[in-house]
């Protein structure tokens, strides 16, 4: 099976939005205020939005900030809980 690298992913996420083309990929939902997630979402088109400092989000070094194309939707996701991009396992080494 093939896999890429997750910083790889975001690279890749990253010149794709800036060429002004959207990706795809599924993360699993996490909220850590209320310790509950809504499950696994599958976002067909997305594009990445410029993230948050750090002084107005918690966490946001370790957060993916987006574009949900199909809802119109902006959104965010724990980077470390995304399994695929663009139909290619991610995995951290």
């Amino acid at each position: 099976m093939e896999t890429i690298d997750l910083f790889e992913a975001i690279r890749q996420m990253r010149i794709l939005t800036q060429q002004g083309k959207t990706f795809s990929f599924i993360h699993v939902t996490f909220n850590r205020d209320t310790r509950s997630s809504e499950g696994i979402r599958q976002v067909r088109r997305a594009r990445l939005r410029p993230a948050a400092k750090g002084d107005d989000v918690s966490n946001a070094d370790y957060k993916l900030f987006y574009y949900e194309e199909d809802t119109q939707m902006p959104r965010n996701c724990w980077q470390m809980l995304i399994l695929a991009f663009n139909g290619i396992k991610v995995v951290l080494n």
